[in-house]
């Protein structure tokens, strides 16, 4: 019997791309609250949002209970998309947004080493009542 792959669920799809875009927009509003900006802090404004970012789409793996690679391509997908609305804003470039595909494909790579490999292991269901039948059975002495 062989195993068949699950279809995506484009649901989850949708949520994780909204928590993981989220989580990097009120960020982003709370390091210009702070005063952490692009401009005052070169280096560490960007380190800042990469790690923001990451725990962005590991909080959406999360959700999405999954952290296969086709989840991750679509929330990646999903995210660069909804970054074009940088564009539509004259805020960026065409080929700045281009440019942030690098951007999006690293933070999606740390989101997922966040997550680790807690969600791809299934749980085991026949570990408890293995344990069960081995205490409950009577010891034998030869």
């Amino acid at each position: 019997m062989t195993a068949r792959k699950s279809p995506i669920r484009w649901r989850a799809i949708i949520r994780a791309v909204a928590i993981a875009y989220g989580t990097t927009f009120v960020s982003g509003l709370v390091l210009s609250w702070a005063g952490i900006t692009p401009e005052t802090y070169h280096v560490g404004y960007p380190l800042l949002a990469l790690c923001t970012g990451a725990v962005g789409v590991a909080l959406a793996l999360r959700a999405a209970n999954t952290s296969h690679f086709p989840y991750l391509l679509a929330i990646g997908a999903g995210l660069w998309i909804l970054n074009s609305i940088g564009i539509l804003l004259g805020a960026q470039s065409f080929a700045g947004w281009a440019d942030s595909s690098i951007f999006t494909g690293i933070t999606l790579v740390l989101g997922r080493l966040l997550v680790g490999t807690s969600l791809d292991r299934p749980a085991p269901a026949a570990s408890y009542s293995s344990l069960v039948h081995r205490v409950t059975q009577p010891h034998r002495n030869h």
